[in-house]
């Protein structure tokens, strides 16, 4: 009887400790999809902006703000993750 609890005891805290490794690699793997999200927000605006305007994507949008080298973004995502970038004109 004792070894039968001690037995679920450890399934229990191997089961758990599984569980929370697969959530942080879940999390792991959206935040880099956030990242390639907000990177190709970033270059599809490098293209788009001529002004100091806000682009409307299907994916989240970008602030662009025309400074004298360039500009200054901020791609922001659905979910509310964002970036600053600065790109210059080149």
């Amino acid at each position: 009887m004792i070894q039968t609890l001690l037995f679920l005891v450890a399934c229990s805290f191997f089961l758990l400790l599984w569980c929370q490794l697969t959530d942080d690699e879940v999390k792991h793997l959206v935040m880099e999809q956030d990242a390639l999200r907000l990177e190709a927000l970033v270059r599809a605006a490098k293209v788009d902006c001529t002004q100091n305007e806000t682009i409307d994507y299907p994916a989240g949008q970008v602030i662009c703000t025309r400074t004298e080298k360039g500009f200054t973004m901020r791609a922001i995502l659905a979910n509310g993750n964002q970036i600053k970038a600065v790109v210059t004109d080149d």
